[in-house]
């Protein structure tokens, strides 16, 4: 067998930022599904289960379009009502064999526990996730379920204005913070001229936890150790070690959908700007970016959106998209920085806004970016 693989990081907030952007040839290998022996395929409840799985990874939930085989609830609900389908990318359901290690029923519940993974060529396993789903009976026809919708009933859960934070019994809850961030929601709002939305906000003190309440028992970048990040979705945010306070997530939740027209620097630096990144503000990335680049004079920024991570801490996108927001910002106001959102996902189109903006020419970033982190280094 043949794999490809693109080892990359991912652009993400939070634990999955160090996880493998993994590629996999769809041809190589379909999404094959076999049973551990415990799976009892005689029992009919379990093989109605197991018809119903099977179907669903056939049905390529990648597409995230309407399914047969998922409850409607969810999916009235959530337009990407399968909170797992992109905890990686291209998306969970990229073409790894499946093997279902089990398949248990508990007062009209059943759970199913399933690793996504293949056989290297040196006989060595690779395994992408062990998730869990739940299904459950739809006017008498089983339908799968996220296991996040049944594992948040145990969580403790306190709404503070547009939020509803889901957190473990073990967390003092801050109201303090929560009523800071809900203040960060009114006024980012306000400057981009958006109606703030209710969403759901899950905390805990390491990401690993979140990923567990949500179905994941492992994924690539799993363990390690525990640093503040976070990732948004549609109507939710989860957040690791930084309580009721992560504005990063926030801003993705409630500003990016009325902007799809913006390229992903500038969403991230807006973010960054704004709500910091990782637990750090940008003055803090700006600083740390500068001492780097001062050391290795042969990182061109003239192609800047070529570059990924600076380290574990920094991301490029995350502090030199920050520090092009800030002088936009600077420049021309809020309306400035509203038009940025909209100036075209290419990166021609991201270079052709900065020289816009800023009157700085792609040619010339390598000596301005340079010169203004300087600049915000010594503020």
């Amino acid at each position: 067998m043949h794999v490809t693989l693109l080892l990359a990081p991912l652009g993400l907030r939070q634990k999955s930022q160090f996880i493998a952007l993994l590629f996999f040839s769809m041809s190589a290998f379909g999404q094959t599904v076999t049973y551990n022996h415990l799976v009892d395929s005689t029992h009919a409840e379990t093989k109605a289960v197991m018809a119903l799985f099977e179907n669903y990874l056939a049905s390529n939930p990648q597409n995230k379009g309407k399914n047969p085989f998922w409850n409607s609830e969810e999916q009235e609900k959530h337009q990407h009502y399968d909170f797992l389908e992109s905890e990686f990318q291209p998306s969970l359901y990229m073409g790894f064999p499946v093997h279902v290690l089990s398949i248990k029923f508990k007062n009209g519940v059943c759970r199913i526990k399933a690793q996504f993974s293949y056989c290297r060529e040196d006989g060595s396993p690779y395994v992408l996730a062990i998730a869990n789903y739940v299904a459950k009976k739809e006017n008498g026809t089983y339908k799968l379920y996220n296991s996040l919708t049944e594992n948040k009933q145990s969580w403790e859960c306190t709404t503070v204005g547009l939020v509803d934070f889901y957190y473990p019994a073990y967390h003092r809850f801050d109201y303090e913070k929560a009523q800071k961030l809900n203040g960060f929601i009114r006024q980012t709002c306000k400057d981009f001229g958006v109606q703030p939305k209710p969403f759901e906000y899950y905390l805990a003190d390491e990401y690993d936890e979140i990923q567990e309440l949500k179905g994941l028992d492992y994924y690539i970048g799993m363990g390690g150790e525990a640093r503040p990040g976070g990732k948004a979705t549609d109507d939710k945010v989860y957040c690791g070690g930084l309580g009721e306070y992560y504005a990063h997530e926030v801003f993705h939740v409630q500003i990016d959908e009325h902007f799809p027209n913006k390229h992903f620097w500038v969403s991230e630096g807006l973010a960054t700007l704004l709500g910091g990144s990782r637990g750090k503000t940008l003055d803090w990335h700006l600083k740390r970016t500068n001492r780097y680049l001062q050391e290795h004079p042969e990182t061109d920024l003239n192609h800047m959106l070529r570059l990924t991570n600076l380290d574990h801490e920094t991301s490029y996108h995350y502090v030199l998209g920050g520090l092009i927001a800030r002088k936009i910002l600077d420049k021309g106001g809020w309306s400035s920085l509203r038009e940025f959102m909209s100036a075209g996902k290419s990166d021609e189109a991201y270079y052709q806004a900065i020289e816009k903006h800023l009157g700085v020419k792609q040619s010339e970033l390598n000596a301005y970016i340079r010169e203004q982190l300087q600049l915000e280094s010594k503020k």
